[in-house]
């Protein structure tokens, strides 16, 4: 990987949209679909992305000889939402770490297939897995700023990287981005733990992005919030995927509804040898994932049948 950030190009990509209310016909396979909100491209357009950030091949990933997620096959679009959503135990977080190769960390882990991110794979033998890290960045489920001051939390990643000068404009630039900046401003230099639960994780979320990553990764970013901060973290996916590729594992399926351009949607399976593999059932756009699913699994799973 070069060290500069890579160009984006434009063209083909759609204007900013804002969610459309999308009425829930009879499903072809007999079973009504809820109505849901649904955040998406108004014309259909084709499944495979107009410009896409990762292209994924076949990756299965094993922890030991455990195969725990078997044979995805998916393209994220460049300043798209794309949400993952499945029962627990289906893999999608697993596949969501394969992105920035934090599984890398975890003994035994090893990913099979190829994910390619601009066109280079991922995991080839010269790419360096700490700016694969900082291209790509990650909030995870629960909020865990560092013991610091706020000031300190999001100067910490730049700082690292070596950059000097300009530091109170970089701070305050990621805290605005993360519509936290007009709540902190005065307290600046307070420790970040003193923040709330929904601050704290918005303030996560300006810690990655003052790094200038390319994609964030979201894992379950909300499932500890209540629902006041879970509507201001999703009314902030949907403004900075103005400026960066988002993707999202999510729990909430309403969430995923609101959000998303697009949707993955996994599921266990049990093998002929009675072992449980996390599969990609189904990838989409949301609007189509959410009325008119082309896999009755699902179906199922989105009318509360399993899961």
């Amino acid at each position: 990987m070069t060290e500069s950030r890579n160009p984006m190009p434009t063209s083909g990509i759609a204007a900013p949209r804002t969610p459309v209310p999308v009425p829930a016909p009879a499903a072809p396979i007999g079973v009504s679909v809820p109505n849901v909100t649904v955040r998406g491209p108004e014309v259909p357009r084709n499944i495979e992305a107009l410009d896409p950030v990762f292209t994924v091949s076949g990756l299965s990933v094993f922890y030991g000889d455990y195969e725990a997620v078997r044979g995805v096959d998916m393209t994220i679009g460049n300043r798209e939402i794309t949400a993952m959503i499945g029962p627990s135990g289906c893999g999608k977080s697993t596949v969501l770490r394969c992105f920035n190769r934090m599984n890398d960390l975890i003994p035994g882990a090893r990913a099979a297939g190829k994910i390619l991110y601009h066109d280079e794979d991922l995991y080839g033998e010269h790419v360096d897995p700490i700016e694969v890290r900082r291209r790509i960045g990650m909030v995870f489920q629960k909020p865990n700023p560092f013991p610091k001051s706020i000031y300190d939390n999001i100067a910490y990643g730049p700082r690292v990287n070596g950059v000097k000068g300009r530091m109170d404009d970089i701070v305050e630039e990621a805290l605005t981005k993360a519509a936290l900046w007009d709540e902190v401003k005065d307290k600046i230099k307070q420790n970040a733990l003193s923040l709330s639960g929904g601050q704290q994780q918005r303030l996560c979320i300006a810690r990655a992005i003052a790094v200038k990553p390319d994609v964030i990764l979201m894992d379950e970013p909300c499932s500890a919030l209540d629902p006041i901060a879970t509507t201001k973290i999703e009314d902030l996916m949907q403004e900075l995927s103005r400026d960066y590729t988002i993707v999202i594992v999510t729990h909430n399926m309403q969430q995923a509804a609101r959000v998303s351009d697009r949707t993955a949607f996994f599921t266990a399976e049990v093998d002929h040898a009675g072992v449980r593999h996390g599969r990609l059932v189904e990838f989409d756009e949301t609007s189509r994932i959410f009325t008119n699913p082309s896999d009755k699994r699902t179906e199922d799973y989105i009318t509360g049948r399993f899961g």
